[in-house]
């Protein structure tokens, strides 16, 4: 868990850090890093995904937007969330932070757990800016039918779990443990005092306030059969059983959707990083080729 844990304090410090002030109305820090194709990563979610190293790998072929979510920024810097903080506040931001960017016409989106949950939400609202989608394991609780969450006990432990996560506290080491264990990793403890691994547990405990957010929202089914740009569904291949179940759920709605399995986990886009940007250059190319390439401005 350590290995995955210690992506929460890794930060770019190559890259250029973007952040316009909007009237008192929050948007996301970013950074905006190599050339060509622009594409946008969004960081956030579960063992805290910043997708700095894959930016890296990418920038020779690629301009990188790399954003953070509200709550993955404020975890990271040990700040409060904004007042009526809310999965459609974060999605807002995004909208705000690429306008920032100039990025106002369709865009190549990936993100994960958390982040996939916004960058969908972002799409619903905005589809003619997403070009293509790829979500790896979005937790889109709000799309799963009530007779299956209540037949699905993994299901419902993580949302009874990630219920009591309010934006306004702390979340505890028994929290943090309880919501481990709803991923596969049960009877964790806080690692010794003094440690390299306890400032990586903290800093994960931290990442997960606010996620009430992702147990309390809510949505029309049926938008999602308005998605009309190529979604790619991504799985790790050996994730707990409800994250497959919300793609099954998913992509029985979505009108253009690809799956791919990924080796490892919930945190198989950390572990398995090259797996991960090769099955999604190859979705990537297939509906849009490099030859097809048209360039966007971005300052």
């Amino acid at each position: 868990m350590g290995r995955c844990l210690a992506a929460v304090v890794a930060l770019a410090a190559y890259a250029m850090s973007v952040q316009q002030p909007s009237a008192g109305r929050p948007v996301l820090e970013s950074f905006v890093e190599g050339r060509g194709r622009t594409v946008v990563f969004l960081d956030g979610g579960i063992y805290g995904v910043s997708f700095e190293p894959h930016a890296r790998l990418l920038r020779p072929d690629f301009r990188v937007v790399r954003a953070e979510t509200l709550a993955f920024e404020r975890a990271r810097k040990q700040a409060p969330l904004p007042s009526g903080y809310s999965l459609d506040m974060e999605s807002e931001a995004m909208a705000r932070t690429l306008d920032a960017l100039a990025l106002t016409g369709p865009v190549d989106v990936v993100a994960a757990s958390f982040g996939a949950l916004v960058a969908l939400d972002f799409a619903l609202d905005h589809p003619r800016r997403v070009r293509t989608l790829t979500l790896f394991e979005p937790p889109v609780f709000w799309a799963m039918p009530a007779a299956m969450i209540s037949n699905d006990s993994g299901l419902a432990a993580m949302i009874e779990v990630i219920r009591e996560l309010d934006p306004w506290a702390d979340p505890t080491d028994a929290q943090m443990a309880a919501f481990l264990c709803t991923l596969g990793t049960c009877g964790a403890e806080p690692p010794d005092d003094g440690t390299t691994e306890l400032k990586m547990w903290d800093a994960h405990r931290a990442s997960l306030r606010g996620l009430s957010t992702v147990a309390n929202h809510r949505d029309s089914i049926d938008r999602l059969k308005t998605l009309t740009m190529p979604v790619l569904l991504m799985t790790g291949a050996a994730s707990v059983g409800f994250h497959r179940r919300i793609n099954d759920e998913l992509a029985a709605r979505l009108p253009r959707v690809e799956r791919v399995e990924v080796t490892g986990d919930h945190t198989a886009p950390l572990t398995a990083q090259d797996e991960f940007l090769a099955k999604w250059r190859a979705f990537l190319e297939k509906h849009y080729p490099e030859s097809a390439y048209v360039p966007q401005n971005v300052r």
